[in-house]
């Protein structure tokens, strides 16, 4: 199976690529929460990603974001585990943060790696019902359809912020990065996720949700 170079990026990052790399990821998705949630969810989402970042920037928040993550355990909500309601995306938009933490604290390859591919899982989910929700047939040997506007997105995001750490690692030494760097990454990120806010709220409607 072959890898795609996003996820092969991934796979030699340094540590603190791995910290950026998860915290956009995060920031993308948290328009889920924001735009499904309630506000003590997304205040919760706000305050993390805020430390989150900071851990991006060589800020020693350590136990800040240990403290944030233990927050993490709040009471489980009907519908998280059904994805035909909308408590389903907002847990998976706040485990995406709880994940960006735990890299801050420990990177992983591994959380990194699955933190876009629970973005790329969620878009697609839009791409499907937002594009009319008509499955697809492949036989055996048959290529795959090609992925939905909202993945392109999100890769073209994911190859946006690994192109910055490449240029970046070829100017300055491996180490944090500069906070001006980091806020660069964030405002791409933050911006995503508002140009992603329209079709969130075009699901819920098609999805018949009352939020």
């Amino acid at each position: 199976m072959t890898i795609s170079p996003e996820l092969q990026a991934i796979s030699n990052a340094s540590d603190s690529e791995l910290v950026l790399i998860s915290a956009a990821a995060a920031e993308r998705g948290a328009a889920f929460c924001r735009s499904l949630g309630g506000s003590d969810q997304s205040e919760w989402i706000d305050a993390s990603l805020g430390l989150v970042w900071a851990a991006a920037a060589g800020d020693s928040a350590q136990d800040e974001c240990a403290e944030a993550l233990d927050d993490l355990g709040m009471e489980s909500q009907d519908g998280e585990d059904d994805s035909s309601r909308p408590e389903f995306y907002v847990s998976q938009s706040v485990a995406l943060v709880g994940n960006a933490l735990a890299v801050s604290l420990r990177p992983s390859p591994a959380k990194t790696e699955m933190a876009i591919n629970t973005v790329r899982s969620l878009l697609s989910m839009l791409d499907f019902k937002v594009g009319g929700g008509k499955p697809v047939i492949l036989r055996y040997g048959d290529p795959s359809p090609p992925v939905g506007l909202l993945v392109q997105m999100e890769i073209g995001a994911e190859r946006e912020v690994i192109d910055l750490l490449v240029r970046e690692a070829a100017a300055y030494s491996q180490g944090a990065h500069s906070a001006s760097f980091v806020n660069r990454i964030r405002a791409s990120s933050t911006e995503f996720g508002a140009r992603l806010t329209p079709s969130i709220e075009e699901f819920a409607a098609l999805s018949n949700w009352e939020l």
